[in-house]
């Protein structure tokens, strides 16, 4: 089973996206997927740490000092680098194909997802904002509190 993630860590974003995603690619490993991380490289990106973890890696180009964003982006669109469209075209072209990818990431949401949708067979969230749409098969946000209900209106 072919596993991509797509995260990002950096001094302003912090490491726990990127460690979380680590702590489930060394657990579904363990059941004999292959994981490949893609991220942007942020100061602070974690890259090295990932690929001693055993994991694959691709790096995205650091991002432009002019970077824009596009409208309606979410509220951490920044810490993406580059806009939405871009970073897709992007990870499609890391990943090939995979069997499933999942994105842990706050500057993405539901048109970057539908962007992906062609690169997997299964695309799930990691989220604990529960602030803009979403497109996937699975969402889990572990935040204590969070109920079914403060997605429903975000999921379509």
């Amino acid at each position: 089973m072919q596993i991509a993630f797509r995260t990002d860590a950096s001094i302003e974003i912090g490491t726990g996206h990127v460690m979380r995603c680590l702590t489930l690619a060394d657990a579904l490993r363990e059941r004999g997927a292959e994981c490949l991380f893609i991220c942007r490289l942020h100061t602070g990106h974690l890259m090295d740490l990932i690929a001693e973890r055993g994991h694959r890696t691709v790096a995205l180009p650091r991002p432009p000092a002019d970077a824009t964003l596009t409208h309606g982006a979410p509220a951490h669109a920044y810490w993406l680098g580059t806009d939405w469209a871009t970073d897709a075209q992007e990870t499609h072209r890391a990943i090939g194909s995979a069997d499933c990818l999942v994105v842990d990431h706050y500057g993405l949401d539901r048109r970057w997802e539908e962007a992906l949708r062609s690169a997997c067979q299964y695309l799930m969230v990691i989220d604990d904002l529960a602030d803009r749409p979403h497109d996937c098969d699975l969402l889990l946000d572990q935040s204590l509190g969070r109920t079914k209900e403060d997605y429903d209106s975000l999921l379509g």
